[in-house]
């Protein structure tokens, strides 16, 4: 039995546990969910942002691409399109793509890329994972068999998380996890290598994306009190926090936005209030910590540490107010009310069962019951002094909050929170004083699963019945072709924003389209609800103005002329008068409509 190992069997089972052999457990078994994933040919979890992002990429790999240039010129709404997607994510795509240019054509080398730097990342996350797992362990009993079925067990529970690894998913939420990884080995490190890790990882994060920014927030907080409590090694970290998160933000803005990004106010993007925040804050307490003497009071660490940092947050609220409306503040009113709202990951997990997501709340309640099995460990680790264990385990938890009201946050908690999991499973294990904890754990773990899943009885289940709005969203002409678009000369193309990626991803020469599903794009997708959904010839024509073609896709389900006119007649397969369809040389469901604006109706 593991808990009857006596200390030599534990010094020797913990010599076993390399690092090596965590890792190779780790990353296999993530290969294996990754192959499960592509065994039909379908990603879980792929999704249009790895289209937008193979959009971006074709974009800057074109000849009239630029680096600091995030314009898609094939978006036209008509207004032009900015991408708020960082370089730093493009950047391994294209130096992959450009090593092999010289022996095959783009297409070819764009496929590589997408299928070769997905599992180079999962090693890198494996690798992180590893060193968090095994850090936390340290000498706890463990059987080698044991360690590596524990292993095994905590990959499985991270299934949906290495599901952002498979080859082609290409969108920036798989760096977003290394990162967050990464400040977590750096708190468990718990010494100034540890809080340059946390300093770097969070900067790229935020580099990358806003969405862990919560994450980030809540655990400087946490490491911030930690110093202000006086907690040994707190004022290391803090200052080598501060020292890397600054290094890395002013790196990353010179190499990936440029001078004009640095300048620029994008309050759903890297850029000057991001960049104003991270030096002025992080440079600020670290200057603090690093000047204060250490028999300094609490209180006064406290004032130094806080009014410098009040300071800089109200400077940033007066030098950039747009960006106190929150990053989507740019989506008009009947964009958030005919796209946005329908988004059932932008709502809370309440969502879940009006949708009938039960696989994911299946998750959910997996993910608080896997926390809740922490606890206990985690607390030991507190009363041992291990305060940057607690801070890790706030990360997880903080994910874990998010979710709740966002449910697209729960690949962070399910990536964050298994890495606990052996380490308590070796305690529970190994300390008989510790099956109390383990019982409440338990109790605790079983009543919020058992909770979750009982909602879906509880809660009213209201059908959602599916409209034309949802259809022009949805429908995507999957499969069908689009080869009018080459019969045609270039133009300006309007059409749902179903099907907007799929006509790009044609790469017709020329053409560009009205819209697509991202919030930058709410001009355009205003004009497409105009266009579509009015009842008013003025509004329709004015909505169609800038456009030179009108598309749709036939669908086969019935749909409300009343609240789509436009939409309804096209989709059955019908005309209208001012659009003239395109003959189409082979049978298609994708139709495509040169526009007589003289005639429109």
């Amino acid at each position: 039995m593991d808990a009857a190992l006596t200390r030599p069997d534990l010094d020797a089972a913990a010599d076993r546990r390399s690092f090596f052999v965590t890792f190779f457990a780790i990353y296999v078994t993530a290969l294996a969910i990754v192959l499960f994933d592509l065994a039909d040919g379908v990603l879980f979890v792929g999704d249009v942002d790895d289209q937008m992002r193979e959009l971006q990429i074709r974009s800057l790999m074109s000849p009239a691409g630029r680096w600091f240039d995030l314009t898609l010129p094939s978006i036209s709404m008509p207004e032009v399109y900015i991408s708020p997607w960082s370089r730093l994510i493009d950047l391994p795509y294209v130096a992959i793509a450009t090593m092999f240019r010289p022996f095959t054509s783009l297409d070819h080398v764009l496929g590589l890329a997408f299928h070769i730097w997905p599992p180079v990342m999962l090693a890198l996350y494996c690798l992180t994972v590893a060193f968090i797992v095994r850090r936390l362990m340290g000498s706890m009993p463990l059987s080698p068999t044991s360690w590596v079925l524990t292993l095994m067990l905590m990959t499985v529970l991270m299934a949906v998380a290495v599901f952002e690894f498979v080859p082609g998913r290409i969108d920036h939420h798989n760096a977003q996890l290394v990162s967050m990884m990464l400040m977590m080995a750096g708190f468990v490190r718990w010494d100034r290598l540890g809080g340059l890790f946390v300093g770097a990882a969070g900067a790229l994060s935020i580099v990358i994306g806003l969405e862990c920014l919560p994450l980030i927030v809540a655990a400087y907080g946490l490491l911030v009190l930690s110093y202000v409590a006086g907690v040994q090694g707190s004022r290391t970290m803090l200052v080598a926090v501060g020292a890397g998160m600054i290094a890395v933000a002013v790196f990353a803005a010179l190499a990936f936005i440029g001078p004009v990004g640095v300048l620029s106010t994008q309050c759903d993007a890297f850029s000057a209030p991001y960049l104003f925040l991270i030096i002025g804050i992080s440079g600020s307490l670290a200057c603090a910590a690093w000047a204060l003497p250490a028999r300094a009071s609490a209180i006064a660490r406290l004032l130094w540490l806080g009014l410098p940092g009040l300071l800089v947050l109200g400077l940033a609220a007066w030098l950039f107010p747009r960006c106190l409306n929150g990053p989507y503040d740019m989506i008009d009113p009947v964009s958030r009310a005919l796209w946005f709202s329908r988004i059932w990951q932008e709502k809370s997990f309440l969502s879940l069962y009006e949708n009938g997501q039960y696989f994911v709340v299946a998750l959910l309640a997996l993910c608080i019951a896997s926390a809740f099995l922490a606890v206990p460990f985690v607390l030991a680790q507190i009363r041992l002094g291990k305060i940057g264990v607690a801070i890790a385990f706030a990360m997880a938890l903080t994910a874990l909050l998010l979710t709740l009201a966002i449910t697209r946050n729960i690949r962070f908690p399910i990536a964050l929170t298994p890495p606990f999991l052996p380490p308590a499973i070796a305690y529970y294990v190994g300390f008989p004083r510790s099956r109390r904890g383990l019982r409440i754990a338990t109790g605790c773990a079983v009543v919020s699963a058992i909770a979750l899943e009982g909602l879906r009885f509880v809660l009213p289940s209201p059908v959602h019945a599916l409209d034309a709005v949802d259809y022009m969203t949805t429908s995507d002409c999957s499969g069908q072709d689009f080869g009018v678009l080459g019969a045609v000369p270039a133009g300006r193309i309007a059409l749902p924003q179903g099907i907007a990626l799929p006509v790009l991803l044609t790469r017709s020469e020329g053409m560009s389209v009205g819209s697509v599903p991202f919030h930058r794009s709410s001009p355009g997708m205003r004009r497409m609800f105009d266009a579509f959904t009015s009842s008013e010839p003025s509004v329709r024509r004015a909505a169609l103005s800038p456009f030179d073609y009108v598309a749709v896709c036939r669908f086969s389900l019935p749909v409300d002329a009343k609240q789509a006119p436009l939409y309804a007649a096209l989709a059955s397969g019908g005309d209208w008068p001012g659009l003239e369809r395109v003959p189409n040389a082979k049978p298609s469901d994708f139709q495509l409509f040169r526009i007589d604006h003289m005639k429109l109706q």
